[in-house]
């Protein structure tokens, strides 16, 4: 494979993993536990977890809360691969960068090993507060329309600038990844041959600021179709009276809550 056509794949395939990360609506309209929670009970109750989560002090409580969200993850039957790629990528970046700190530390050795046990230790927890905290916002994700959120965001009083700058760059992502993927692709089909390293450096050079004006252009075409047509940045807002399902996974909160506070 030439050059090019490795550098082309390469960019083709990151732009599509970065668009099916964003559209994550799959798990939205399974039926499921979190799907029938009220969007403005979820986001607060989920994001309590994640706070909850990312300030314990014993591993025990952080890996009980990590099992609470893959709990709630196949009571809410969202896609395994959707939630593993959204879990374990975060958890495993967030264990390498502290990983030194198993060898740095002070602390006894482990089996004669440079390992301490208080570095080991210092890892795990810090690894098992990112899990469980990435569990839970990519619960908040695949089970709710980005809309919907929106939306919760504005009826929980969030102020409009931050709902607004949420909505417009979360719209802007999608047309940046979904014009590279286009513009690769257009670009992989008109070459021919294979060029030298010195035209393909001077026809990147005009593939990315092609890319950046028509990205650009694009983006208020879209947003210009979206306020014709009605849209605002804010969602809209469905509010419903609370369920069953709304008050269960409040009570969930609470006794998570309650549980590793009090242990």
């Amino acid at each position: 494979m030439a050059r090019t056509d490795a550098l082309s794949h390469t960019v083709d395939g990151l732009a599509g993993r970065m668009r099916w990360f964003l559209l994550a609506e799959e798990g939205a309209r399974r039926d499921g536990f979190l799907q029938a929670v009220a969007p403005a009970v979820k986001l607060p109750g989920l994001v309590a977890l994640v706070v909850l989560a990312v300030t314990r002090p014993a591993i025990v409580e952080a890996a009980a809360l990590f099992g609470l969200g893959v709990a709630l993850g196949v009571g809410s039957r969202v896609p395994l691969r959707a939630f593993a790629g959204r879990v374990v990528g975060p958890t495993a970046v967030a264990a390498l960068v502290v990983a030194p700190q198993a060898v740095l530390l002070a602390g006894p050795p482990v089996a004669d090993t440079p390992l301490t046990t208080t570095g080991v230790a210092y890892v795990a927890l810090f690894a098992c507060r990112v899990g469980a905290g990435a569990a839970f916002l990519a619960l908040l994700v695949l089970t709710t329309r980005v809309s919907a959120l929106l939306a919760a965001a504005r009826r929980l009083r969030v102020p409009p600038t931050a709902v607004a700058l949420v909505a417009i760059t979360y719209r802007y992502l999608l047309v940046f990844f979904a014009e590279l993927q286009r513009m690769v692709r257009a670009r992989r089909a008109r070459t021919v041959g294979s060029p030298t390293l010195r035209e393909t450096w001077r026809d990147s050079g005009h593939f990315t600021s092609t890319f950046l004006v028509r990205t650009l252009e694009r983006g208020e075409r879209v947003q210009r179709a979206a306020r014709a047509r009605g849209g605002g940045v804010a969602g809209y807002d469905r509010g419903r009276t609370l369920g069953g399902a709304d008050l269960a996974f409040g009570a969930v909160v609470v006794a998570a809550a309650t549980a590793v506070v009090l242990a």
